[in-house]
């Protein structure tokens, strides 16, 4: 697409298209004979447990701020897996497994390319596939020995029975990412995989090709509008006359790619310099209820000014339509300066806010390294004004980090966002009349500070609906130290009442992370049924409630 294509006002238009996606996705699920699961309010089917990304897991019933002490809540089991794991962990609740009758489940991919289905209570291998060789680390990526081969976390559509997963495969010298949809009852493919390629026509003539050797798809997976969307961005920025933030959809029924965008569309630059890319630091993409798709961009050009309407959005907040038109953006006025400096606004996750009462029902948050958070008007973001003032509803300081917020509705029926930057995890009441925040408690930054860099975390809250007491605050410390062998430097699980985030009620090691100095651990923790999992280096841990605990440690690396 070219940039004087790129609309600037939103047109939607209902067709047949999306009747044969639907035909499409029943006919799959139905030649695949898998059970048409009905999604159970404990499923975790994506990142941050929805497409809003709110990192609100609802329905919990067991835990509390009561029962989560170091006496009556602690670790369960300990998975121990083939590689790392930067995916978040998915669950399904009574998932039909082939031959082995109606379990829950965990579905986790690894850095080796592997993906796991484990019981959820106990921690046993169900199945596990290899969807091949894993590209090693490369290009000063920092994400940590030897592989990196699955990064993003997945996306369950339980209508079909398949998990969507790009996996980063070697074949000789060259390496390909590709798609998979593979059934959640066996591991199997359920559609031909695709190899993900992408081309685009940029400014003054020529093609960009995307070359999978400098680019990493690190956000997590968006399945809206019956399609699976793929971000990507650079390798560490270390080849920014090649890498580009870009975003491409597929059909979820077929796999076939539907649209694609750059979010760099210049040319001809002497020296060459890129980027704009799309990591959020796993954060995946969000989706609001109209399907339209919401992310943020890092730092571009360190060596001269390279915002342009048409051309290039760096250190942006991007709004596309479900098609990947491109509908809005906010840019800060100082992007240049974060630029020079590498102080990405797209370290940090963009969080999609439920419909509010008040003046403006449509609500967005994001911020990265430079430790604000812009609180926006979806239907306005607020554009690019050089020299400022920025045109955004609030900025607040979360603290710098690597980072993405969580949003809760309180025991008041109040709503709160919940940041993680490098000055604590804090709560924030949303005054909904004319939206603003206004800062609750904070845990402070001792239990956010970690390596590398800006540090911060990813919250998520637990609750009974808005019962009084039930709402937990759980998140990953990342390690204080660093070690380059096996198994790495203990990250820690964190719980605080989210009707007070000063005083803890339970922190315990929660795993490892290998060589921390130069691999960030950007975990998030997923809570169901009375038990929260936590990912890291070769392992998945199991807390709950102690009474709760199931048979033996499982070593599950060697199936």
């Amino acid at each position: 697409m070219t940039p004087h294509n790129w609309p600037i006002r939103r047109f939607v238009t209902f067709t047949a298209a999306a009747m044969i996606i639907v035909s499409l996705s029943a006919f799959a699920a139905r030649k695949a004979g898998q059970n048409q699961t009905v999604a159970s309010p404990q499923d975790v089917l994506t990142y941050h447990g929805d497409s809003l990304r709110t990192g609100w897991f609802s329905s919990e019933t067991q835990l509390t701020a009561a029962n989560i002490n170091s006496q009556t809540f602690g670790l369960l089991q300990t998975v121990t897996l083939d590689a790392k794991a930067d995916a978040e962990p998915l669950v399904v609740l009574q998932q039909a497994i082939r031959g082995q009758g109606t379990h829950d489940v965990v579905y986790l991919p690894t850095a080796n390319n592997s993906v796991y289905a484990l019981d959820a209570e106990s921690g046993a291998t169900l199945w596990q596939v290899n969807l091949g060789p894993a590209v090693a680390v490369r290009n000063g990526g920092a994400k940590g020995p030897p592989s990196e081969g699955v990064m993003s976390t997945p996306v369950i559509d339980l209508t079909m029975g398949a998990i969507f997963v790009v996996a980063d495969v070697i074949n000789g010298s060259s390496n390909t990412f590709t798609l998979h949809a593979l059934s959640l009852n066996n591991g199997a493919d359920l559609l031909t995989p695709t190899a993900i390629t992408f081309s685009e026509a940029i400014q003054n003539g020529g093609t960009w090709v995307f070359d999978p050797a400098v680019h990493l798809n690190r956000p997590a997976l968006l399945e809206a509008n019956g399609n699976i969307y793929v971000a990507f961005g650079s390798t560490g920025d270390v080849d920014p006359a090649d890498s580009r933030g870009f975003i491409l959809s597929f059909n979820a029924a077929t796999l076939q790619q539907i649209a694609g965008q750059l979010i760099d569309l210049r040319n001809g630059l002497n020296p060459p310099f890129y980027l704009s890319s799309i990591w959020q630091s796993g954060y995946g993409p969000a989706a609001d209820a109209t399907g339209d798709v919401f992310f943020s961009t890092g730092n571009s050009d360190n060596t001269r000014p390279s915002y342009s309407a048409l051309y290039n959005h760096p250190e942006s907040i991007i709004h596309m339509s479900a098609a990947l038109q491109l509908l809005d953006s906010f840019t800060p006025f100082n992007y240049f300066s974060l630029d020079e400096r590498d102080g990405e606004v797209g370290s940090g996750g963009t969080l999609v806010l439920p419909d509010q009462p008040g003046t403006f029902p449509h609500l967005v948050i994001a911020g990265g390294k430079d430790g604000r958070a812009f609180l926006m008007n979806r239907d306005n973001l607020g554009g690019y004004t050089k020299g400022g003032p920025d045109m955004v509803l609030q900025v607040i300081n979360q603290g710098p980090c690597w980072c993405g917020p969580a949003y809760f509705v309180g025991s008041n029926g109040t709503p709160y966002v919940v940041t993680g930057g490098r000055s604590g995890v804090t709560n924030w009441q949303l005054q909904t009349t004319s939206p603003y925040l206004v800062q609750q408690s904070t845990t402070g930054p001792t239990v956010v500070a970690g390596l590398p860099d800006q540090g911060g975390t990813m919250p998520v809250i637990s609750s009974n609906g808005t019962t009084s007491g039930s709402a937990v605050v759980w998140f990953i410390q990342r390690p204080s130290t660093s070690s380059i062998m096996n198994p790495g430097t203990p990250v820690t699980l964190w719980a605080y009442s989210g009707a007070d985030l000063t005083t803890p009620l339970f922190s315990a090691q929660a795993g490892t992370w290998l060589n921390a100095n130069h691999s960030n651990a950007e975990l998030v923790p997923t809570v169901s049924n009375g038990r929260v999992y936590i990912a890291s280096n070769k392992q998945l841990q199991i807390f709950g409630l102690l009474g709760s605990r199931k048979g033996a440690q499982w070593n599950s690396g060697g199936k």
